[in-house]
């Protein structure tokens, strides 16, 4: 009997000394000295910046509408529908540039900027900072093109609008 309490005092003594002295894994807890090298992260500590190349938080642009006219690596387009975040630019011309990363999609397949044509239906999504989604340039990530509509005549003299 005495060896049985004996054991189990052990037991509890060597538990209570294991959990004492467990520490989290390295670079982990509350304990003030992180063994992270300060290289690693430089922004340790700090808020990401609202402005510039690697702001936060980042907001995505939906504009709908007709394209105007294509230049260079750039169109301008008439937007008709954006979502909350683009409210701005609603009943306005926009200048949306492209680079090589942007997605061009006409009719369900890859495209090329020079292959939109005037009067096309556009849906556009680009990022932007938050706090300069009004005046920052748009750099569009994903233009989808499709054929505008076409006026058709009736019998009765009226037009009616089409998609082919």
């Amino acid at each position: 009997m005495k060896l049985k309490i004996f054991l189990v005092v052990v037991f509890v003594a060597g538990l209570s000394v294991s959990l004492a002295m467990a520490s989290p894994p390295e670079g982990k807890g509350k304990t003030g000295t992180s063994t992270m090298s300060s290289t690693t992260s430089t922004n340790k500590g700090k808020k990401p910046p609202k402005t510039g190349l690697n702001c936060r938080p980042k907001v995505s642009l939906i504009l709908k509408g007709s394209l105007v006219s294509v230049s260079g690596s750039s169109f301008v387009m008439d937007v008709k529908q954006t979502n909350r975040q683009a409210v701005i630019w609603k009943g306005k011309q926009a200048t949306v540039a492209t680079d090589t990363n942007t997605t061009i999609r006409r009719r369900g397949n890859k495209a090329t900027l020079s292959a939109l044509e005037l009067g096309d239906r556009l849906n556009v999504r680009a990022r932007s900072c938050k706090a300069e989604r009004e005046t920052a340039s748009l750099l569009a990530v994903r233009v989808v093109a499709t054929r505008a509509m076409a006026a058709v005549p009736d019998g009765d003299g009226t037009t009616t609008s089409s998609n082919d």
